[in-house]
Order: structure tokens, then C-alpha cells, then sequence
């Protein structure tokens, strides 16, 4: 299948350009219009939009009227096919290697129709027990499933969602891969941290452990996003594997910042340092290009400063979860450092942080001093009272 112009003189002499599709159905060779002018919004719409959807209705005869259900195998790419424009590079690789790897083998040949929630619950079951895969990792992989199945429902294809009626996870014991737990920098570890680091490493070092942005959010830092005026850093981009994102993590990830009042030394020194180029904030010494990720700052930068500061090394991340807790510890409303943090909602935050919330009352409980105890209250009898 595929697209083409085709081109029609009017009565006025004039060429107009329309879209049409020509396809083969059982040997036939079949053209249609899709009634679109030839733009560049209508072409770039008819090759992401209309001819994924008319693939998929030739593969399942629609287009013939012989409709037959599709396989996992067959729906699931078509499902990748649709989203493939809100998806970044790395997610689409991601999902592809997940597919192949964990749902393949054991859905890939049936028919969506066939699929029971009994069978989602075995695999996801064997998932943790036999290849100890984590809880929220499973969730991930069968959010494939997931997604596909609605896709499929949204086209009429199926009536229900099997992955819906599958049991629930527990959490896993002991996955394969542990998550990293979080270990904050101390005050006295940052200082020294910063001591040894110097011109550009130190600042965006300080950079991180005072705004908890994500290391792609840095990278992807340009100067028109930092208002020294009115003290606030614009988060409007990443980038990931050299490729400049305008998708963040979440929904809430688009955000403003306030600066600090420690950050600001920092941030003007930088100034200095690549304020002129109009470009990214922190750029690789060597070339004065902005940096392709986030193995490049570790390999470069972070673990170097870390041995040279003597202090234990924990994965750079970290700075992140150092600037949350350390908020959260001393105080500040968890709602607005959620907002600052980027995350989804607040829940997520009190999740991973919940710990860190201070005791606010020290007297914990006093309030029921005032009930007073029953002086004929029975006590419990001591063993020598029963034997």
C-alpha cells in the first residue's frame, strides 16, 4: 500500500492535487481518494494517520469484506504504529524490546480474541516468580497489552480488555534487578563535593543538587530558559542519546523553577562561561557542544569528583532525590515540591518520599492522657496466676 499524488486539470485550466492510496486485494489492484488536497499537513496526516489505519484494515479484510481478528502479533504492531508519534526514539525501542522479549513467545500467535485475563495472570505470575522481574517492571511490560487491547476496542475489533480482569501483583520479594535505594548527600558532602569541582563541572554540579532536575532536563538547558530577572528556570525540553526532546516524562515535567538564593553564583558564573553562544547552558569542554547524555556527565565528570572529594559514590540521579528530601525534611509543602519536582501528583512524591516528612508534633499521642484508666480494669494474669 501506498501513497500518491494525483493531479486534475478544472474547467479553468487550472492543476489541483489530491491524495489517493492504491492497494492489492486478492491480486485486484484497487486506487482510492482519500478527498485530501495535497498539503504538507494532509500528506504528513495521511501517511501517520489514514494509511496505518488502512493497513490494518487490509490485513484484516475490512477493505474486502472477509473481516477476520488479528493476532497479538499482528494488532500490537499496528498498536506501535499508532502511537509512534507521541512516543520518543528511545520509548519506541524500549517497547519493541519488551514485546519481543516477555509477550511474544507467549501471545504473539493468538488471536486477540482468544486471550483470557487467566493467562495474562500466568505470565505476569511467571514474570516474578521465574524471572524476578520486578512488580512495577511487569506493570510496564503488560501496559503494552494493556494499551493494545483498548486500541483494539476503539476499532471494533474486540468487545473487552482481558488485561483489566487479570488478578493483581504483589510486590516482588526479590527482584533480579534491586532498585537503587535512595542515600541524600549530606550538607558537608555536598560543599566538599563542589570544593574539588571546578569552572563549568562545579556549576552544573550545583546546578543539580539545587533545582532536583532530571540529568536530560540539564543537558537540554538553553539560555532563554533561565530569567535571572524574575529568578526562574523554564524546563521545556531533554535530551536523550543526542536527540533533543520536547516529550518529557511526565505530563507535569513542562514546569518553572525558582532559583535558589546558593544557586545564583553559580548561574552567573556559568553566564560567563557560555552566555555568549546563545545556546545550551552547559556545554562539553572539549568542543563546546552540548552533551549527547547522561553516561557522558557521569564518565566525565561526576565520578572523578566523587573520587576526588573522597566521598562515596552514589549514581547522579541522586542529586535529584537529594533536592526532594531535603525539602521535604525541612519542611516545605510537599504539594509545591511535587510541582517543582515535576512529578505526576503528589502521590507519586509522597511514595518515594514519604519518609522524610518531619515529625510535626514531638508529643505524639499526649492528647489522650485525658482518658483515664478504669481502676477495676482487669489486668492480664501473670504465669504463675495460671499454672
Amino acid at each position: 500500500m501506498n501513497l500518491y499524488i494525483k493531479k486534475v486539470k478544472n474547467t479553468k485550466g487550472q492543476i489541483k492535487e489530491s491524495l489517493w492510496v492504491n492497494f492489492t486485494v486478492n491480486g485486484k489492484r484497487i486506487r482510492k481518494p482519500l478527498n485530501l488536497e495535497n498539503t504538507k499537513a494532509n500528506y504528513k496526516k495521511a501517511e501517520n494517520e489514514i494509511l496505518p489505519l488502512l493497513r490494518y484494515k487490509l490485513l484484516n479484510g475490512e477493505l474486502n469484506n472477509n473481516k477476520k481478528i488479528p493476532t497479538v502479533e499482528e494488532y500490537i504492531s499496528f498498536s506501535f504504529e499508532l502511537h509512534k508519534g507521541g512516543r520518543c526514539k528511545s520509548t519506541i525501542y524500549s517497547h519493541q524490546k519488551n514485546y519481543d522479549k516477555y509477550i511474544k513467545k507467549t501471545f504473539g500467535h493468538k488471536l486477540l480474541d482468544k486471550v483470557k485475563a487467566s493467562e495474562i495472570t500466568l505470565w505476569q505470575n511467571h514474570l516474578q516468580k521465574e524471572l524476578r522481574l520486578s512488580k512495577n517492571y511487569i506493570l510496564k511490560i503488560r501496559g503494552l497489552l494493556y494499551t493494545m487491547f483498548e486500541d483494539a476496542i476503539e476499532n471494533e475489533v474486540v468487545k473487552t480488555n482481558p488485561v483489566k480482569k487479570a488478578k493483581m501483583l504483589k510486590q516482588t520479594e526479590e527482584s533480579k534487578v534491586k532498585r537503587i535505594e535512595l542515600t541524600p548527600f549530606k550538607t558537608e558532602e555536598i560543599n566538599q563535593i563542589l570544593s574539588v569541582a571546578t569552572n563549568q563541572d562545579r556549576n552544573l554540579i550545583a546546578f543539580l543538587f539545587m533545582t532536583g532536575v532530571r540529568i536530560g532536563e540539564c543537558i537540554g538547558l538553553t539560555w532563554d530558559c533561565i530569567d535571572f530577572e524574575n529568578r526562574t528556570i523554564t524546563i521545556k525540553q531533554q535530551v536523550v542519546n543526542g536527540e533533543i526532546k520536547s516529550i518529557l516524562k511526565t505530563s507535569k515535567s513542562k514546569r518553572i523553577i525558582p532559583f535558589i538564593e546558593p544557586l545564583i553564583p553559580f548561574l552567573e558564573n556559568q553566564k560567563k562561561l557560555t552566555g555568549n553562544y546563545n545556546s545550551f547552558v552547559f556545554l562539553t569542554k572539549r568542543t563546546n557542544k552540548n552533551y549527547h547524555s547522561a553516561g557522558k556527565i557521569r564518565e566525565q565528570i561526576w565520578v572523578k569528583v566523587l573520587k576526588n572529594a573522597n566521598v562515596e559514590y552514589r549514581n547522579l540521579h541522586q542529586t535529584r532525590g537529594t533536592f526532594i528530601s531535603t525539602l521535604i525534611s525541612n519542611g516545605e509543602d510537599i504539594n509545591y515540591v511535587s510541582k517543582i519536582a515535576g512529578h505526576e501528583n503528589v502521590k507519586i512524591t509522597l511514595e518515594k518520599y514519604s519518609q522524610y516528612i518531619p515529625v510535626q508534633n514531638m508529643n505524639f499521642g499526649s492528647c489522650f492522657k485525658k482518658i483515664e484508666t478504669l481502676s477495676d480494669t482487669k489486668l492480664a494474669p501473670n504465669k504463675k496466676e495460671v499454672m
